[in-house]
């Protein structure tokens, strides 16, 4: 099945396409989508979900992997930005009739480190060992870690079901 991974944020959101199979994850695509920062808000939101919608009737996955909101009390507007983004993506999961996972960001670093408290960097390396190839950014790398965590959970599904 085809899986589209993403690493939201209003600066930088990377995604990832895969093809997976049990355990085994094939990477298709990785690209990251950087609005102009000089735009106003709804241009940055439209360009991602432009790019997004673009990508799903490209590859026409079947899933869709998103990150749960996490942000430290010290920034709530950081924390405003990133639900804005998320909620265009639950919209083309919506339009697009995608199913939609969401996981932690420690669970999606545990399933690819081993630990949920991996530095990006850290998970940026265990990913482009996985894959045995550079990932673009550290943003398609957490887009990577996500879908990881999902065909974890669907290979635990398919034993216990």
């Amino acid at each position: 099945m085809v899986v589209l991974g993403i690493d939201v944020g209003l600066r930088t959101t990377g995604y990832v396409v895969c093809e997976v199979k049990g355990l085994e994850i094939k990477l298709l695509e990785d690209e990251q989508i950087t609005p102009k920062v000089s735009l106003p808000l709804p241009r940055r939101l439209s360009a991602i979900f432009e790019k997004l919608a673009g990508v799903i009737e490209k590859t026409s996955p079947k899933i869709l992997v998103l990150e749960q909101l996490y942000s430290h009390h010290k920034h709530p507007v950081t924390l405003g930005s990133l639900a804005q983004v998320r909620g265009v993506v639950a919209l083309l999961a919506s339009r697009y009739d995608l199913e939609f996972y969401e996981y932690s960001p420690t669970r999606a670093k545990k399933a690819i480190s081993g630990t949920g408290k991996a530095t990006a960097s850290q998970v940026k390396r265990m990913v482009e060992n996985f894959l045995n190839r550079r990932m673009k950014s550290q943003h398609t790398a957490d887009a990577f870690s996500l879908i990881v965590a999902f065909s974890h959970e669907q290979k635990l599904k398919n034993i216990y079901d």
